[in-house]
């Protein structure tokens, strides 16, 4: 069974939307952009991702773990110092 990964995606369209809003309000309009409009802003990238995922949820999904694969596992987790187990790769015709 497939679940579609909503508040990943709610949370990656909120960043999204409020950064691209409080960007603009700096360098646009050249003011500070304030906490009110970047949380209007988040909230407001949040319910549209979330109705994007209700209407393509295939697609949307796709795109959002990719997003999620695109951030290393080690920024998530302890770095692995030493030797780790290590692949062999096999090149060449395979026999059967």
């Amino acid at each position: 069974m497939s679940t579609t990964p909503l508040v990943p995606g709610m949370i990656i369209g909120g960043v999204v939307i409020a950064s691209l809003g409080a960007g603009s309000t700096y360098f646009l309009e050249e003011k500070k952009p304030s906490v009110k409009s970047v949380g209007r802003d988040f909230i407001i990238g949040s319910i549209m991702v979330m109705m994007i995922l209700q209407l393509l949820p295939e697609s949307s999904s796709f795109l959002i773990q990719y997003i999620l694969n695109l951030v290393p596992l080690s920024l998530a987790s302890t770095t692995q110092v030493g030797g780790g187990s290590d692949m062999e790769v096999k090149v060449g015709v395979p026999r059967f």
